[in-house]
């Protein structure tokens, strides 16, 4: 009997659900996750699990069974933006910025560019394009899905690598991050269109077929001036580093050819070790892509292993693995299989709404509909930059003796659920002596240091806000190259000595950028 082949939208419904549904099994694993429990327990079903957090300061929060990470959020980001047209204005402009409101466990380099966009200024048009250049991690891979849902009707790979381009450059620059999503958009597009069963190891051969497809460098008629710009501040060839990344990775798809070929005696360990995604590399967007394809190959036929299997494996990147191998199998396999106990994944009918709205042709005006529908059934709508929402609820937790944590729950008129938090200093309770202030998040409160200069009519206070203090412990060079020490002379060369920034820069060895920013919170 031959094997019933799923239908467009039911591999488009299956492709995000299954996405959020590997994000929420792999994040309570991954070792950046913050979760409390040192002890990773396999399991088939979601669990509850506490984190710790730092935002807006110091607390725990508990997850619920089924919730997802930043994976999906910027998933369902990218969607959004896809239906209320002019993505790429949307992302960067709305969704990017009001993300920093609601983010779970979002990525430095996501966090970073998000910041920016957040300041009204792309990261690579900014002072810090060596870092974002060096951005290579898999925070943008894993939110692409949306484009491929988008072109389901219109079949056109060229202008789907495009977009999904220009999508990553909004938040990582290196090839390890482009390459990774341009691959795995044409691996999802590849399960999308496939009419027949897919053959053991086809994705595999399809997928290196592929590659001047989807490892074509970004045409210099659309992405010149974003080229230049990598060459110039990047401190190598771009061009050449972006073919040494694809003909690695070529020879790791190779690598996958080949070891699938022993069947039932692979061992999944050794292969997702060779792929990197044990090492200091586990969060690159090319590694995530590659255990993804492999695993998605070797597990076709059981697609609940293949996403219980990046899912668990301790050390790797749980979360963003499992999403996209699950991304790719749910393309594969449709809707129909997904146990029922994983459809308690957050967001389910949400989900299954946003895979129908993209494929729409009047996306816009069906999402419009659907909008009022929602609002006619419920009140409490407000307005926010993505849409109107509502709160649904609200829980508190303490930090310490000193400040409690509102977390709100929102709900958008399609039906995602978010997380906001505000941080209240406990009334009738003394400010924290300084031994204790690390109990308390950087963005609680501001710092202020008056030098002794300060006697001459109140000149040289210098005054730390929390926008500033995030820009500079998310700069690189701010993070390893300089003590509180350094700071302070810089301070005082800048106050006291009234030295330019450009001096002041090339004296301590720092960035221009930076220099200038700390002369900034000069008063």
């Amino acid at each position: 009997m031959s094997a019933t082949i799923p239908t467009q939208i039911e591999k488009c419904k299956g492709a995000i659900v299954a996405t959020a549904i590997g994000d929420a099994l792999g994040w309570p694993n991954e070792q950046r996750s913050k979760n409390k429990s040192k002890s990773p327990i396999v399991n088939d079903y979601f669990v509850e699990w506490t984190r710790r957090c730092s935002n807006p300061c110091y607390h725990n929060e508990s997850i619920l069974p089924g919730e997802y990470s930043d994976d999906t959020q910027m998933a369902l980001s990218v969607a959004r933006s896809i239906i209320a047209g002019n993505w790429e204005k949307f992302l960067a402009e709305k969704e990017l910025p009001f993300w920093l409101k609601y983010e779970r466990g979002g990525g430095g380099a996501l966090l970073k560019a998000a910041k920016s966009c957040d300041k009204g200024v792309l990261l690579w048009k900014s002072n810090y394009t060596r870092d974002y250049f060096n951005a290579g991690g898999n925070g943008a891979a894993m939110r692409i899905l949306p484009h491929v849902i988008s072109y389901a009707r219109i079949p056109d790979i060229a202008a789907l690598m495009v977009d999904v381009i220009k999508d990553t450059i909004i938040t990582h620059g290196h090839p390890r991050a482009i390459l990774g999503a341009t691959c795995y958009a044409y691996a999802l597009d590849y399960l999308l269109r496939k009419e027949t069963v897919l053959e053991y190891s086809e994705l595999v051969y399809a997928v290196i077929d592929g590659q001047n497809k989807w490892g074509a460098l970004p045409n210099p008629e659309l992405f010149g001036n974003w080229l230049d710009i990598a060459d110039q501040y990047r401190g190598f060839n771009y061009t050449h580093e972006w073919e040494t990344v694809r003909i690695n990775m070529i020879k790791q798809l190779d690598f996958i050819k080949t070891s699938l070929k022993k069947g039932l005696m692979l061992d999944d360990t050794k292969i997702l070790t060779q792929l990197e995604c044990f090492s200091k590399a586990n969060g690159a967007g090319d590694v995530a892509v590659l255990a993804a394809v492999y695993l998605a190959s070797r597990y076709a036929n059981n697609p609940s292993l293949g996403i219980k299997v990046p899912a668990f494996s301790f050390g790797a990147d749980t979360d963003t693995i499992a999403s996209m191998t699950g991304g790719l199998l749910g393309m594969l396999s449709g809707i129909n299989w997904i146990p029922t106990e994983w459809k308690a994944v957050q967001d389910y009918e949400c989900l299954i709404q946003i895979a129908e709205l993209l494929l729409f042709d009047n996306i816009k005006e069906t999402t419009k509909a659907d909008v009022l529908e929602a609002k006619a059934q419920e009140s409490g709508w407000i307005n926010s930059p993505i849409g109107k929402m509502r709160p649904i609820g609200k829980t508190t937790v303490k930090n310490g003796e000193y400040a409690i944590v509102t977390i709100t729950k929102w709900q958008t008129a399609l039906g995602q659920t978010l997380y906001t938090k505000e941080m209240q200093r406990l009334e009738n309770q003394p400010y924290p002596s300084e031994n204790q202030i690390p109990l308390l998040h950087k963005s609680a409160a501001s710092i202020s240091i008056q030098t002794p200069a300060e006697l001459e009519e109140q000149q040289g206070q210098f005054v730390l806000n929390t926008a500033v203090i995030d820009t500079l412990l998310n700069n690189s060079q701010f993070k390893k190259n300089i003590t509180i020490g350094k700071v302070l002379k810089i301070i005082q060369a800048l106050v006291k000595n009234n030295e330019s920034v450009s001096a002041v820069a090339r004296r301590f060895e720092v960035d221009e950028a930076m220099a200038e920013l700390i002369k900034s919170c000069i008063k």
